[in-house]
C-alpha cells in the first residue's frame, strides 16, 4: 500500500508540474506574440544571477516572467518569481492547511467576519438549495425574493459563491423576475448588494467597477504585513478584471501610483483609455485605511499565510472587502511594475520554503 502511495504521489505530482507549465507557456507565448508588447531580453549575467538565486526551489527554470517584468518596467530583479513556481510551490507551501478554502466561499463572509465588511446577502443557494443569510432553508424561494427583496434593494448582484475566477458569470440585475430567471442557472450561488462606489474611486473611470487586489502575508508569528496592492479598472464597458478586458495599475507601498497600468497582454497604459486619467504622480485615495482594513480581515483568515483581497471604497468613503482569494492568486500585479510579489519578504520565505524540502 505504501509503494502505491508514493507512485500515486509523484503521478499527481508529475501531472501538477506539466499543468503548470504547460498553462503558462500558453500564457507567455501570447503576450510575447501581441503586438504591443515590446520584448526586452535578459544578458546571460541577468540570466545566470536569477538562476543562481531560484535553483534550489526547482532546477527547471523558465527566464519568461523575469523578462516579462523587466521588458515592462525596464529593470532586471533577480526576486522576480517564476509564476510557475508560485503556483507549484510557494502558494502550496504558504497556504497548506487542507480546510483553508473554505474561507474563500462567498457564502460564509458574513458569518464569520461580522457583517457591515463584505456585501449584505440576501440569500445562497448551496448544492440546489437556498438559504437566507442566517443560513435557514428557504422553501419557496420565489415567495422568498417577493417578499424580502425590495425596489430599493436594486441594482443587486448575482455571483458564484465558489470556484469562480475573473468575474466569470456575475450579473448585475435590475428586477425580482431576473432575480429568479438567473439563480435557475447555477446550483452555488450568492445573491447580494451592489456596492455604491466613492466619487474619489470614480476619478478612474465612472462607467466602471475598479476595485484594489491588496496581497499580504501572515508570518511565522501571525504577524500580518502588506505585500502589494493594485487598482483594477474597467476598460470600454469591461468588468475591471484584466481576464474580462480591464486594466491594472500597481501601487506602491506608500500610496503611489505606477507610472503606468497594464492589460492582459501587457500593453501598458499611461493614461486611462476611457477617462482620461493619468496613473504617474497619483496616490490610492485612502491608502491608509486600505491598509488597517486589509489588515484586520487577514488577522481572521485562518490556515493560510498568503491573502489577497478585493477592496472597494463604497460611497461613504469606507473601505468594503468583496472577495478573499487563497489559491490562484495573480502575481503579476506588482511584477508587471518590477518588484517582487513577495516584496522584501522574498528571502526569508524562499529560504524557509528550501529548509522544509530538506
Amino acid at each position: 500500500m505504501q509503494a502505491k502511495k508514493i507512485v500515486k504521489n509523484k503521478v499527481v505530482g508529475s501531472w501538477k508540474f506539466l499543468s503548470a507549465y504547460s498553462a503558462f507557456h500558453k500564457l507567455h507565448k501570447s503576450i510575447y506574440n501581441s503586438p504591443d508588447f515590446q520584448k526586452v531580453s535578459l544578458t546571460k549575467d541577468e540570466k545566470t544571477e536569477y538562476r543562481n538565486y531560484w535553483k534550489a526551489v526547482s532546477p527547471v527554470i523558465s527566464f519568461k516572467t523575469v523578462e516579462i517584468s523587466k521588458s515592462l518596467s525596464g529593470s532586471f530583479n533577480k526576486r522576480i518569481i517564476p509564476e510557475e513556481f508560485y503556483s507549484l510551490y510557494i502558494e502550496r507551501f504558504l497556504n497548506n492547511e487542507r480546510n483553508v478554502e473554505f474561507l474563500a466561499h462567498k457564502s460564509v463572509y458574513n458569518k464569520w467576519f461580522g457583517r457591515g465588511i463584505f456585501p449584505k446577502d440576501f440569500f445562497h443557494k448551496l448544492d440546489g438549495s437556498y438559504y437566507t443569510y442566517e443560513f435557514e432553508a428557504i422553501d419557496d424561494i420565489e415567495a422568498f425574493i417577493d417578499k424580502e427583496v425590495d425596489s430599493t434593494d436594486f441594482p443587486i448582484v448575482i455571483k458564484p459563491n465558489k470556484d469562480s475566477y475573473g468575474g466569470k458569470d456575475v450579473y448585475f440585475v435590475n428586477s425580482k423576475e431576473d432575480i429568479k430567471e438567473i439563480i435557475k442557472q447555477h446550483p452555488n450561488l450568492v445573491v447580494q448588494e451592489k456596492i455604491e462606489q466613492s466619487e474619489l474611486i470614480n476619478a478612474f473611470n465612472k462607467d466602471s467597477i475598479n476595485t484594489v487586489r491588496v496581497s499580504l502575508y501572515k508570518d511565522k508569528d501571525n504577524v500580518v504585513h502588506m505585500l502589494n496592492s493594485g487598482i483594477r479598472i474597467g476598460k470600454d464597458g469591461s468588468l475591471d478584471n484584466v481576464s474580462d478586458g480591464g486594466i491594472v495599475c500597481s501601487i506602491k507601498l506608500n500610496g503611489m501610483l505606477n507610472e503606468y497600468a497594464t492589460d492582459i497582454d501587457e500593453k501598458k497604459y499611461l493614461s486611462h483609455p476611457n477617462s482620461g486619467f493619468v496613473f504617474e504622480g497619483e496616490s490610492l485615495p485612502l491608502y491608509e485605511d486600505l491598509v488597517e482594513a486589509s489588515k484586520s480581515i487577514a488577522r481572521s483568515v485562518i490556515g493560510a499565510r498568503i491573502i489577497s483581497l478585493d477592496m472597494a471604497l463604497d460611497s461613504t468613503d469606507r473601505w468594503r472587502c468583496i472577495e478573499i482569494n487563497l489559491f490562484g492568486q495573480t502575481i503579476r500585479i506588482p511584477q508587471n511594475a518590477g518588484e517582487s510579489f513577495l516584496g522584501e519578504y522574498t528571502d526569508e520565505i524562499i529560504n524557509d520554503l528550501i529548509k522544509s524540502k530538506r
